[in-house]
């Protein structure tokens, strides 16, 4: 037979690109090696910033099924959280949805938003059971950006003009308008949600304000296309189970517990008169 001499231009071509191909698929099977062992075990969520307060009610009972899975919760407004979730970023989203929307995989609707207007006890407007959103006007106001996704058009054009007309305050953080609320004697609007992290709070009051149209749906969505994590699916039955829904319509229809009236007895005489009480015996 005929002894090897080399390759031709066209046989050493082919034998670089081969290489190159070897080489990917070296690479692609060490990628997906780590793949399968981190990713399976990691949920990532992404949830409106006004929803944060809501979703123990969902982790809890997961972590109950699941209980070596991680979550990785990011916010996202309702932009974000559909290109993150079309983009792979997230594998399950909470955000403002179309109800039949062709754009989700799967979705359910988890509630309607309303909003509340927040002041400290003691305030204008204290002890009300409800506000009409014209008596803005008369608070100073510390506010998310009127124009965020957490508030609908006609929200966004109401606080607009309601802050032209009051001293004010804008911010993107809401923990700089809580603060504000409770230690400056501004008054602020947020969603509903918010009344859980204030709940026993004797600081602070939550008053209902009326609805200005149809109320938008705050739900769950998983992605169109692609490979649907089975935490994600799992995540999404639980969250839209009859038993998670009952626990949120109970929380958004509950009212801000009254703070509890403080006795004139200072707490260390009681200590005394107990210890007295039981030394008699």
């Amino acid at each position: 037979g005929r002894r090897f001499q080399g390759f031709t231009r066209e046989g050493e071509l082919v034998l670089e690109w081969a290489q190159r191909v070897v080489s990917d698929a070296g690479r692609l099977r060490e990628r997906l090696q780590e793949t399968e062992s981190s990713s399976p075990g990691t949920l990532r969520i992404g949830v409106l910033p006004s929803s944060i307060p809501l979703i123990s009610i969902f982790t809890v009972p997961f972590r109950q099924v699941h209980p070596k899975a991680n979550l990785r919760v990011t916010m996202h407004n309702v932009f974000e959280a559909e290109q993150a979730l079309e983009d792979g970023v997230i594998d399950i989203a909470i955000t403002y949805i179309e109800p039949g929307s062709p754009r989700y995989g799967r979705s359910g609707v988890l509630y309607t938003e309303a909003y509340e207007l927040l002041i400290r006890r003691g305030s204008k407007f204290s002890g009300r059971t409800s506000v009409e959103w014209r008596d803005l006007v008369d608070l100073p106001l510390c506010m998310l950006v009127p124009n965020t996704r957490i508030f609908g058009a006609e929200e966004s054009e109401i606080l607009n003009a309601a802050m032209s007309k009051t001293p004010h305050i804008v911010s993107s953080t809401i923990w700089l308008v809580m603060d504000h609320v409770r230690n400056a004697g501004y008054a602020t609007v947020l969603p509903r949600p918010v009344r859980i992290m204030i709940a026993g709070d004797p600081e602070l009051e939550a008053i209902p304000l009326p609805l200005t149209g149809d109320p938008p749906a705050v739900g769950i969505i998983l992605p169109k296309s692609g490979p649907i994590s089975p935490l994600a699916e799992a995540f999404f039955d639980i969250a839209t189970s009859q038993t998670s829904l009952r626990k949120l319509k109970s929380l958004l229809e509950s009212t801000v517990s009254a703070p509890r009236p403080e006795s004139s007895t200072p707490a260390r005489q009681r200590s005394r008169t107990m210890i007295k009480r039981r030394s008699g015996r």
